[in-house]
């Protein structure tokens, strides 16, 4: 049976935003947010997500709700690169990807083909940058050669002055 949730409540502790709702949980873990089994902790990426999408109302710990200016204000003390992150996941969860957190080496997201999630593995690594920021080509073969190793399709995203997502996909180091 299929959960279905109007809103529910997150709570703001430090650098973490944790949901203790049981329904919530359930509602969260089916659509690959977050992680946990008892409570549900979600990034800042994912929790501006679900404001934005007004699934998720967010208070700290002094109960004082928070709008979205005012947790990307907070959550950018914590990680500076918050809004480009929160961009990207925007954009790839509006094109119906599910999104979960990347595994170092500046990897910023697994994503699931459309479909997969839950019962098949992430097909895609999402390594992000903004647009006029310089890499180093080493760094990104470094990223490739760990995209290829585990069989993934390595993009390149990138976000643009006006902060539009743009996709490249880097296919192959011979």
């Amino acid at each position: 049976m299929e959960t279905s949730i109007e809103k529910f409540r997150g709570i703001l502790k430090g650098n973490t935003l944790i949901v203790d709702e049981p329904q919530a949980i359930e509602w969260l873990k089916s659509r690959g947010y977050g992680s946990g089994e008892v409570q549900r902790s979600l990034k800042f990426h994912e929790a501006l997500y679900l404001l934005e999408q007004n699934k998720l109302e967010v208070v700290d710990r002094k109960n004082k709700t928070l709008s979205f200016d005012e947790l990307l204000r907070r959550a950018e003390k914590y990680d500076n690169k918050v809004l480009y992150k929160y961009l990207i996941y925007r954009d790839l969860r509006n094109r119906g990807y599910i999104v979960v957190d990347g595994y170092g080496l500046g990897i910023d997201f697994n994503v699931y083909e459309r479909g997969g999630f839950p019962n098949d593995t992430p097909k895609i690594l999402v390594f992000g940058l903004c647009e006029g920021v310089s890499i180093s080509f080493e760094e990104l073969i470094k990223v490739l050669k760990v995209a290829q190793a585990n069989r993934k399709m390595l993009v390149l995203t990138v976000i643009d002055r006006r902060n539009e997502v743009v996709y490249y996909t880097i296919s192959r180091l011979v």
